[in-house]
Formats: structure tokens, sequence, C-alpha cells
């Protein structure tokens, strides 16, 4: 009995493999590599076309990641387009577009936008006046560029650095040199008339380029503490000089009035000393003696004589002379 089970539990063990048993099972269990030899011709077929698109596609990135481009230009723009060559050469010119616009892909173009709108343009000024006077002021002036003038900015005026390089300086001088032939006061005063004068000059010197002047304004005018201290004591004592002046005025011209009085006073005694003969005083005398002498009533009426008594107060007896009435 006990034989028995041992011998059912042995022929329950798995049995061990033989040793070529384990051989096929190595192989069975490699990977299995594609072979070609056993393979239809459409299945290489397509494999073959993944495989090119894949190398095209690759291929179409790094050629555009090497050399492709899609030159923009803005609104407000025009641009310049040029070719760089990828290893040797310089870059040349293509061509010109204005923005919003966008040639597509290109191989190795590129753009230089330049902005065509109006700036405007700010210089602090600091100089002084016809007057000495130190003076700040601010100076600004509404710049374009003309239309169609691209290629010639880039080629000829430095391209975004235009302003800076070729009209600063220029509009500077001209502000400076028409600016400081006034007073300092002056200059707030004719403001406008001043940066007329600026814009015409401007305009002239850029006439024919691609840069075009619009507006030009003076602004900001400030005097530092020290000149207004000294303006007004300018004033104060163009006011003291003002009033001793008007003061030698009123002084002459009472001058004058004394002297017209005393010319008067003296051509009336010549004219009196001219016209007062010693018988027109004697003969006058008589009218005043008449006169005095006649009788006249009292208020009852009683008529009353009256004793007049001549002395010359002269010696050719020609004055006038000294009278005593009495009753």
């Amino acid at each position: 009995m006990a034989a028995a089970r041992r011998g059912e539990a042995d022929s329950r063990k798995p049995r061990a493999p033989s040793p070529v048993e384990s051989t096929v099972r190595r192989r069975e269990s490699r990977p299995r590599w594609i072979d070609w030899r056993t393979m239809s011709k459409k299945r290489l077929a397509w494999l073959a076309l993944g495989g090119l698109c894949l190398v095209v596609s690759l291929g179409g990135v790094i050629v555009d990641a090497v050399g492709g481009t899609n030159p923009y230009t803005p609104p407000g723009h025009e641009g310049y387009l040029s070719h760089q060559p990828l290893l040797l050469g310089q870059r040349e010119y293509v061509g010109t577009q204005v923005g919003p616009t966008s040639p597509g892909w290109e191989w190795r173009a590129f753009v230089t936008n330049i902005d065509m709108r109006p700036t405007t343009y700010a210089e602090s000024m600091e100089i002084f006046s016809a007057d000495n006077l130190e003076v700040t002021f601010e100076a600004n002036a509404r710049v374009q560029l003309r239309d169609g003038s691209v290629r010639e900015v880039v080629e000829r005026y430095s391209g975004d650095g235009w302003y800076e390089n070729n009209v600063r300086r220029p509009y500077r001088t001209a502000v400076r040199e028409i600016v400081r032939q006034n007073d300092a006061f002056a200059i707030k005063d004719r403001s406008e008339e001043l940066a007329a004068a600026i814009l015409a000059r401007l305009r002239a010197e850029y006439e024919g380029t691609p840069i075009e002047f619009l507006d030009v304004s003076i602004g900001n005018i400030e005097y530092p503490e020290s000149v207004e201290r000294q303006v007004v004591a300018n004033l104060a004592a163009e006011q003291r000089r003002q009033r001793m002046e008007v003061e030698r005025q009123i002084a002459e011209a009472r001058a004058r009035i004394r002297e017209t009085r005393a010319g008067g006073e003296a051509r009336a005694q010549q004219i009196e000393q001219a016209t007062l003969t010693p018988l027109y005083v004697q003969h006058e005398a008589a009218e005043l003696y008449q006169a005095l002498a006649d009788d006249t009533d009292d208020d009852d009426g009683v008529a009353q004589a009256r004793v007049i008594v001549v002395v010359p107060t002269r010696p050719d007896a020609a004055g006038v002379p000294r009278i005593d009435m009495g009753r």
C-alpha cells in the first residue's frame, strides 16, 4: 500500500526536459525579426513610402531651420526686402513691400521695416538769449518719411537710425541759431513766430529728401531763479528810470510855463510903457477928476459938493495924481 502511494506521488512531479527539448524552447522564446523574404511586395511598398515621407519631413524641418523665412511688414511701415546667401556673398536688394503684408515662405529673404508714420521728436534745449540770460525750453518737431522712400532711407539714411544720424543735429542747430537772436522774455511772446521760422528753414534744408517736416513748436519755456531775480531788479530799475524821466519832463514843462509867463509880463509892460504917454495920462486924470467933482444928492435929496486937491506925483506932472477927497 505504502509503496503504491509513493509511486503515485512520484508520477505527479514534473518531468525534467531533455536537452533537445530545452534547445527547442530557447529558440522559440527568441524575438522574431522581420523576414523580408517572407513579406509581400505591397507591404514593402508602404514601408518604403513611409520612410521616404519621414526623410522628406526631416529634410524640410532642417531646411526651414537653416534658411526658411517669412518676412512680415506691420501696418504703417514699408519693408526693404533683401536676400542673404547661406554661406558666401553679401546681402542684396530684392524689393519693397507696404504693410501689413507678407510674401509667404522665402529662402533666406529678410526684411528691414521702416516706420513711415508721422512721429513727434522732442528736444530739450538750453541756450543763452540775446540779452545773455539762460533759457531752457523744449522744441517739438513732427516729422515723417515720404511714401515709397524706404529703399533710399535704408541705403542712404541709415535705416531705423535716420533721425539720430541725419536730422537731430541740424534740427537742434536751426532751433539754437534762430531762438538765441531774441531776448529771453521775448522768446515766450514770439514762440509761434520763431517756430514758423525754424520750420521754413528745415523744409528748405531737407527739400528733395525722404524726410518731411510737418510742424514745429516751442514750449515749456523756463527761466532760472537767478534770471527771475535779475529781471525783477531790471524792472524795478526801469520803473525808477521812467519815474525820473516823468519828473524831469514835468520840471521842464513848469520851467517853460514860467518862462512863457515872464515873457508875457515883460511884453505887457513894454506895451504899457509904449502906449501910456503923458498927454494920455493927463487926459484920463482930467476925466477922473470931472467924474469925482460931479454933485451928487444924498439920501435925503440934499446936494453935496466935493473938493478935490490934485497933487502931481511925478516931476513932469504926467503921473496919476494922488487924490484926496473931502466935503
